[in-house]
């Protein structure tokens, strides 16, 4: 039952964005208002890989803690690796944000990302691990479905204002 509880108020803000998304993509018609819309959330999704990234760099041990992981000095180097991926994905979702429709490259990639990376949170909350993965007994099944719907919301958005000129 606890288990449930903390489930549920760790992914409660998650499916309510995720809702909020859905319903302003079936409510918006006007296609430079879902250009706008999906600006914001290249934007939204940009600083978020920043702060990432940044927590990565700067905060490694912190960052470690945050996601339930034990913190091991030998992966200080592997955890400041990722947060340069996410600085680099900041800076190509922020360029991206400009002019979607010319970035389509960039727009698709990052779908396809966001696509494969949210779903391995998702399935590794189910117990569903690859590539010789096994659960981290340091780290609470709920986070994962925290980062996973993190992941899919910002998916939902890119997909659902993806530019229609493009499609």
């Amino acid at each position: 039952m606890v288990e449930v509880r903390t489930t549920a108020k760790s992914a409660s803000p998650w499916v309510a964005l995720l809702l909020l998304v859905v319903a302003a993509g079936l409510a918006v018609n006007d296609e430079s208002m879902r250009r706008e819309a999906l600006r914001t959330v290249l934007v939204l999704t940009a600083a978020a890989e920043a702060m990432a990234g940044f927590m990565h760099v700067f905060r490694a041990r912190r960052m470690a803690e945050r996601a339930g992981r034990p913190y091991a000095a030998a992966y200080h180097g592997v955890m400041q690796d990722f947060g340069f991926y996410n600085l680099a994905m900041a800076l190509l979702l922020a360029l991206c944000a400009l002019e979607p429709g010319r970035n389509i490259v960039i727009l698709r990639v990052a779908i396809a990302l966001y696509a494969v990376h949210g779903a391995t949170h998702v399935l590794r909350y189910f117990g569903y691990y690859y590539g010789g993965e096994t659960p981290i007994p340091t780290r609470a099944r709920h986070l994962e479905l925290r980062d996973g719907l993190q992941l899919v919301v910002a998916l939902a958005g890119m997909l659902i204002f993806y530019p229609a000129a493009s499609r």
